[in-house]
């Protein structure tokens, strides 16, 4: 089955949380100055206060609630991955641009989500246990993808949940939205554009073919994804409460 970005996306925000984690313990006995910590602990303090309660509503799709608590993951998760890419999450702007994004994915989730059970389809514990197996895989411990969970503000158990939904649109995904083509021409001008430029020594264009391919693939399918979400959003009812 093709996965779909979304569960790219929470693999890749969990290997960060590990990556941020292992830096953050190198680096402890190297930031030892005052300013330094003083400045981290007011950025972190700046990123819990965009955090809503827990049990609180955020949003209704179609009469569904969405909780808090699934915004403060997403938000966590998304902060992250704005952090690694070196962009400041607290700045105004910034924290503003996270906030719509965050909201904008959790309603075109919910949207995706109620549409696939509509049409019967559903996870299977065993589904989700390869799913989850596959993530642990690309950890060295149980230990350390605890730590990565738990920098993320989740528990196994709710990062089960998120599998179990990502399983079910998946399949709807894959029911419902042709896989894109890819034409051996776009994916020599991806390749002149992103590998030859300013490159001394590229890898060759057949060495790095299928992933170009597998690349442009998933671009252009979540291109139609998104497509589909929009088509959804016209006809449902969605009330934001932040």
């Amino acid at each position: 089955m093709k996965k779909q970005l979304s569960l790219l996306v929470l693999l890749a925000a969990l290997l960060l949380a590990a990556c941020s984690n292992n830096e953050g313990d190198e680096n402890k006995q190297e930031k030892d100055t005052t300013n330094d910590t003083v400045s981290m602990e007011d950025t972190q303090k700046e990123l819990e206060a965009m955090k809503v309660e827990a049990d609180s509503v955020v949003a209704t799709v179609n009469g569904e609630e969405i909780r808090g608590k699934d915004y403060n993951t997403m938000l966590v998760q998304t902060q992250l991955r704005y952090t690694m890419e070196g962009k400041d999450p607290s700045k105004n702007e910034t924290a503003e641009t996270i906030k719509q994004e965050v909201m904008d994915n959790l309603i075109g989730q919910e949207l995706l989500l109620q549409k696939a059970k509509e049409e019967g389809f559903t996870a299977s514990d065993k589904e989700v246990e390869a799913e989850l197996s596959q993530v642990k895989s690309q950890f060295e411990s149980e230990e350390q993808l605890q730590e990565a969970l738990k920098a993320q503000g989740i528990t196994l158990e709710q990062y089960e949940r998120q599998l179990a939904n990502i399983v079910v649109v998946d399949k709807y995904v894959e029911e419902n939205v042709e896989t894109p083509e890819v034409t051996e021409e776009e994916m020599k001008a991806f390749y002149d554009e992103q590998f030859t430029k300013d490159a001394d020594n590229p890898p060759s264009y057949d060495e790095m073919k299928d992933r170009i391919k597998s690349y442009l693939e998933e671009t252009k399918l979540q291109k139609k994804v998104q497509e589909l979400r929009n088509e959804l959003n016209e006809k449902a009812e969605i009330e934001e409460m932040i």
